[in-house]
């Protein structure tokens, strides 16, 4: 896998066991070579991410909105940053540039990429893993209102396997060198509901 695209928060608050997730994950993508796209932050799970790509000789990539360089939000050490008109493009961006989605616990922005990733999916616009990185169970209850989408009929059985959930940055990257496709036409079939 050359790049995946990383969503996670920005808050200065996040709690040590999310920031420490983040820098493992950084540095165990940063040592199989995958080049990182993330949303370009300097501080929290962000800035973890960054750092932990970055203290293995890494490449990280940010793509971040023009208004949020003009609050200084960007953080300097990137390796690249792409600068966007506003939140959709950067969205795009990544979703292109990259081979998988890893989503780490945020708030709404995140919220809201994982959402776009997941829709995607569900349409066969891409075919590529999306995976969120469990830590301290922060998606539990997420999952279930997943669960009850399924159970009320909005959406399939079968569009809860596009989603993979790992407890541990290890895990994350293993089944992101281990995806199986499951091939557009098969995600097409589906997406009818």
């Amino acid at each position: 896998m050359e790049a995946v695209g990383v969503f996670c928060s920005s808050s200065s608050l996040t709690p040590a066991p999310y920031l420490g997730d983040a820098y493992q994950l950084g540095v165990l993508l940063a040592r199989e070579n995958i080049t990182v796209y993330y949303g370009g932050g300097a501080i929290g799970a962000m800035g973890s991410l960054a750092d932990g790509v970055l203290s293995e000789g890494g490449k990280i990539v940010g793509v971040i909105p023009q208004f949020m360089m003009q609050l200084e939000w960007g953080n300097p050490r990137v390796t690249e940053m792409i600068v966007t008109k506003d939140l959709a493009e950067r969205k795009s961006i990544i979703f292109e540039k990259t081979k998988g989605i890893v989503v780490l616990p945020g708030g709404t922005g995140t919220l809201d990429e994982l959402a776009e990733a997941l829709s995607h999916k569900k349409l066969g616009l891409f075919d590529i893993p999306v995976v969120l990185l469990n830590t301290q169970n922060f998606f539990e209850p997420l999952l279930v209102f997943l669960q009850r989408m399924v159970d009320e009929s909005f959406i399939l059985p079968e569009h809860m396997n596009f989603i993979h959930v790992a407890n541990t940055p290890e895990a994350v990257v293993s089944y992101l060198k281990n995806y199986q496709p499951l091939g557009r036409d098969t995600i097409r079939n589906m997406a009818a509901l």
